[in-house]
């Protein structure tokens, strides 16, 4: 009794308050949202230490200002914030209402409803909780509100270390699930297009090997991951139980979709040959936004570290749309459609930064330009990709048509002055040639197995080692070695051993790529080199090669034959001075997978370090 007694001298303080009231909510029959923000008072705490009693009663309460035109966003700031309202409810019941605020990252969200004493109940919800916490499993934050009849008034205390936006609304429950579908609906699409023009260049970019396409979906991908973040999705479907992570997250994916825009212009403008001032100023940029993403992680301010990305914006796609320009104007034609893909980024990044700074007032426009841009931008640099492909084409026919016109001149001439000579020379010419090739192929393939033997394994392994060191591309080695081979041999005579290393063999070159290279280097030992690809990759397809060999049901007199094989792979270091390096690794983890039980993958460690821990099963 008592403690009622207090909160309603408390509620007696505040209507003799002569300060700022609140903003009146009139539940109006046939209306089915409100903005709160056009008419909530507004509370810095700078402290942080207010709590409810002091801002229902007291200095704190006539403290509250009028709202500023409906401004939701109070930039970057450390403060606490209290909103005030009151809603008045005409009907003679109580009606349910979905508090909803749009901001998904929002740290603390405490909202404070009056109950049927005068006292106010507490819900707790935001983005430093597990996301199973929240009533409804959605990103944006909803609080179900039961609104008495009469006039009651609401307080709402906001925290955030991120952009402080707090777009807030009053619905209608049915409503509200309508509108919800909708902005999923948008998000289907938005994310949709996305994934179509990451498959999309994705595949050119198998096919082709042109560099471009990779960094513009890995462009694509940092894009989606920045907004899939700040949308809310990747904290309700990637990591619901993680809210440090999430909250820490949204700055790594902007600082990388900041870095790949301008590693994907560089690349597509040919800015170190076509503008050579520019490139070293966009790597300076670049590097200056690197160092500031590990100072500001390092330094522990939350405010910092998530102002800071965002504020690159602002330098970031002036400079990128400049780079186009220049080269546009350098002759450069592909890059029209590149310039106009950058304002089309520029103006939709202008207008969100400029929402999450605070310095515009949060629309759904305003908010959601950057998506906006980047469906126009998506469009318009896939054209100009095609573009560009049609103009190395066009130079590329346009060589091999000047260099026709002159071997046929060539040929004409030659023709005339000494016709029969010519056709012998290149009949005997193309008998020595294919001599050559029949014998060059016999001293490289190994009769046995048809594919590459040790001597020719040697030279095309030089030529890709330094083909790896000159161009910093991956390259990885697997060595395999039969299981008990010479048990096989032992038991059932050398003609099942050549059977099941024919079968091995063939097993390995339908495993593999076309660009991968398998040759047999010893008895029952084969080396394969996998060009542009990383340790991890290449352990996939040494567990994969080891699965299907010990899948082979092989037969020799009636007899059933089972084999395995033991794996070692090793990745190109930077420490490697030759290709021996790199191949002796893979051969110490191939015996540390005999020695661990056979039938398995190892990787080899640089430097002498112990190989990894096997992958699949030993014998027993």
């Amino acid at each position: 009794m008592t403690r009622r007694l207090w909160w309603l001298a408390l509620l007696w303080c505040q209507f003799l308050t002569t300060g700022a009231q609140a903003g009146t909510i009139r539940l109006a029959p046939g209306q089915d949202s409100y903005n709160l923000n056009a008419s909530a008072d507004v509370l810095e705490d700078a402290s942080r230490r207010l709590r409810i009693e002091n801002v229902v009663a007291g200095g704190a309460a006539n403290a509250f200002k009028p709202p500023q035109q409906g401004l939701s966003s109070f930039g970057f700031t450390d403060s606490a914030f209290w909103l005030r309202f009151r809603i008045d409810n005409p009907e003679p019941a109580a009606r349910r209402m979905l508090l909803v605020l749009r901001t998904n990252w929002l740290d603390t969200v405490q909202v404070f409803s009056p109950d049927a004493w005068g006292l106010y109940t507490e819900q707790r919800l935001g983005d430093t909780l597990p996301f199973r916490e929240r009533p409804y499993a959605m990103p944006q934050l909803v609080v179900d509100l039961q609104v008495a009849p009469g006039i009651s008034t609401y307080y709402l205390r906001l925290t955030s270390t991120q952009a402080f936006m707090t777009p807030i609304e009053l619905w209608e429950p049915e409503s509200f699930h309508q509108n919800d579908r909708l902005w999923s609906a948008y998000y289907g699409m938005v994310y949709g297009i996305l994934l179509v023009m990451v498959l999309y260049n994705g595949f050119i970019w198998a096919a082709m090997r042109d560099r471009n396409y990779f960094f513009y979906c890995v462009y694509l991908i940092a894009f989606f991951m920045m907004n899939f973040s700040y949308s809310g999705f990747a904290y309700q479907y990637l990591w619901p139980e993680s809210p440090r992570w999430s909250n820490w997250s949204h700055t790594h994916w902007i600082f990388l979709f900041l870095a790949m825009a301008i590693v994907f212009s560089m690349h597509f403008l040919e800015s170190r040959t076509r503008l050579p001032r520019m490139h070293r100023l966009l790597q300076a940029y670049l590097g200056v936004m690197l160092v500031s993403w590990i100072g500001v992680t390092a330094a522990g301010d939350t405010v910092a570290y998530n102002a800071a990305p965002v504020y690159f914006v602002f330098g970031c796609t002036p400079l990128i749309l400049a780079a186009g320009v220049a080269a546009w104007f350098n002759g450069y034609r592909a890059a029209r459609f590149f310039v106009l893909a950058s304002m089309a980024t520029l103006v939709g990044s202008f207008f969100t930064a400029l929402t999450a700074s605070g310095f515009l007032p949060y629309t759904f426009a305003n908010f959601h330009a950057a998506e906006f841009g980047i469906m126009a931008d998506v469009v318009l640099l896939s054209l100009a990709l095609a573009d560009r492909i049609r103009t190395l084409r066009e130079q590329r026919e346009a060589a091999e048509l000047r260099e026709i016109e002159q071997r046929l001149h060539t040929a004409a001439v030659l023709e005339q002055s000494n016709e029969e000579l010519e056709r012998t020379v290149l009949e005997r010419t193309a008998e020595l040639a294919r001599a050559r090739d029949e014998a060059e192929r016999f001293a490289r393939i190994d009769a046995l197995t048809s594919v590459a033997n040790r001597r020719y394994f040697e030279e095309v392994a030089v030529q890709e080692f330094a083909r790896a060191r000159r161009y910093d591309q991956p390259l990885s080695v697997m060595v395999m070695d039969i299981d008990l081979f010479k048990q096989i041999n032992d038991t059932h005579g050398h003609a099942a051993g050549d059977i099941v290393i024919q079968t091995v063999a063939a097993v390995a070159r339908e495993s593999v790529r076309d660009a991968d290279f398998v040759a047999r280097i010893g008895g029952e030992e084969f080396c394969i080199l996998l060009p542009d690809i990383h340790l991890e990759q290449a352990m996939v397809t040494a567990e994969r090669l080891r699965e299907r060999i010990a899948r082979c049901t092989l037969e020799h007199g009636g007899h059933p034959l089972v084999c395995t094989a033991s794996f070692g792979v090793s990745e190109l270091a930077g420490t490697d001075l030759s290709f021996g390096a790199l191949l002796q690794r893979a051969d110490q983890a191939m015996y540390a997978a005999k020695q661990a039980g056979r039938n398995r993958v190892m990787a080899g460690s640089p430097a002498g370090a112990a190989p990894q821990a096997p992958h699949g099963a030993g014998e027993g």
